[in-house]
């Protein structure tokens, strides 16, 4: 999970890569020895041991949804993973007949997610997007591949898929590790701007990243006194002034205000004196109407401009919906972080917004921030902590998505609980 080593921070680099290559090295050899399927039983074993994965996998998101409340999370996860639990069970105990059905649940589950990946790719369109759209078309073949041939294919199913997925899951522990060659330092000994390299390396999506980032030099005011570090945050609804709004979306996508005209909110951060983030297009008050508003969520650039101060913020705006303070942090990270998003001005509904600069800010603030003493210890603590999972469901639906003020908002509230416990 990639937020909870964002929080424990680097660690200990070199230890991590040999760790990394040798758990890479065997993902492959196991994958290779599923999808070449070389020994006589592995079918089977595979098939068996799929069911169990299933039941585990269900027992986690029932827990998720039992202790996870709060943060927008759908009550649908508590029956998706009942669901989960008893067709792992099923085909666990019963793999002769399960292996007739493989070929329908996996035909089923590419088919959604191709469907989804289309659908998103084709309205939101980031970066890249022509390639989510090939991979969903691919994903929706697949499927009815699997539909129309599902007797040829049902001895091969689980061989290559298991054995694929592992081989995939040991090639990209390799990719890490081979990227971590470029970072030896000792913790202790990486500086501002090296904090920053790994955490742009390893810690942001890769949906976010351009090419034009680039950190010219140190800003000046390293090490200098400062404040805490404040996130401001303006819902939709707050913005749009009204009174009895709809709970789902007007309070985490778009509301419309009494002249018709459509709000996002707004997210901004400050870490006084020198620090005041507020990323926007011109005109934080919204856009003059839904087919506006559309417009805009299809991936595009445009200017942008960085307002000065929370002074001039609220002076021609409103005063915030929430403003939450944050003490555990590094200011190093924080100041080197802005100093190189600033140097590029354009804004992007989609993949530059406010909520976006704010997101990134506030991780890049709180790397390493729950190391501890004993990292094992801390790891182990952030696991069993339902804030961790809350924030984990939140920043992998933004990243899906589109990072809004109100989900920053919840993003914010949990982190909150996270580091400054």
């Amino acid at each position: 999970m990639n937020l909870l080593w964002l929080l424990l921070g680097p660690g200990n680099l070199r230890q991590g890569r040999w760790a990394l290559t040798l758990l890479g090295g065997l993902l492959v050899l196991l994958g290779l020895m599923f999808f070449l399927d070389s020994l006589g039983m592995v079918t089977e074993l595979a098939l068996e041991a799929f069911g169990y994965i299933l039941v585990v996998l269900g027992l986690f998101r029932t827990a998720f949804a039992i202790v996870g409340t709060g943060g927008g999370m759908p009550v649908r996860f508590a029956a998706q993973g009942l669901a989960l639990m008893l067709l792992g069970i099923g085909v666990a105990d019963f793999p002769d007949t399960s292996n007739q059905a493989v070929p329908w649940m996996f035909g089923v589950a590419f088919l959604v997610n191709g469907i989804y990946q289309f659908l998103t790719a084709l309205v939101i369109r980031y970066p890249r997007w022509g390639w989510f759209l090939v991979s969903g078309l691919v994903h929706i073949g697949l499927a009815f591949g699997m539909f129309l041939y599902w007797r040829q294919v049902m001895p091969m199913v689980i061989p290559v898929l298991l054995g694929g997925g592992l081989g995939v899951l040991g090639i990209t522990a390799l990719r890490l590790a081979m990227r971590l060659r470029n970072f030896n330092q000792a913790p202790g000994e990486m500086g501002p701007a090296d904090r920053l390299r790994y955490f742009m390396t390893f810690h942001l999506p890769h949906r976010f990243q351009r090419d034009d980032y680039a950190l010219p030099e140190l800003p000046a005011t390293l090490g200098t006194p400062h404040g805490d570090l404040l996130v401001h945050l303006w819902s939709p609804t707050d913005v749009a002034r009204l009174d009895n709004p709809d709970p789902s979306i007007m309070r985490y996508i778009m509301a419309q205000d009494g002249d018709g005209k459509i709000t996002v909110g707004h997210a901004a951060m400050e870490m006084s004196p020198d620090v005041y983030m507020s990323h926007c297009d011109g005109d934080p008050g919204g856009y003059e109407d839904g087919g506006e508003a559309w417009r805009e969520l299809r991936s595009k650039d445009g200017h942008g401009v960085f307002l000065p101060s929370f002074e001039e913020e609220i002076e021609h705006y409103l005063q915030p919906s929430l403003t939450l303070r944050f003490r555990n942090f590094r200011e190093d990270q924080v100041r080197t972080f802005w100093h190189m998003y600033r140097q590029i001005t354009t804004y992007n509904l989609t993949n530059r917004n406010c909520s976006v600069v704010v997101a990134l800010a506030l991780e890049a603030a709180i790397m390493g921030s729950m190391a501890g003493t004993s990292r094992t210890q801390s790891m182990f603590r952030l696991l069993l902590s339902r804030d961790l999972w809350v924030a984990h469901f939140l920043r992998w639906k933004a990243i899906e998505m589109v990072w809004t003020p109100s989900m920053m908002r919840d993003y914010a509230l949990v982190l909150h609980r996270l580091v400054e416990a």
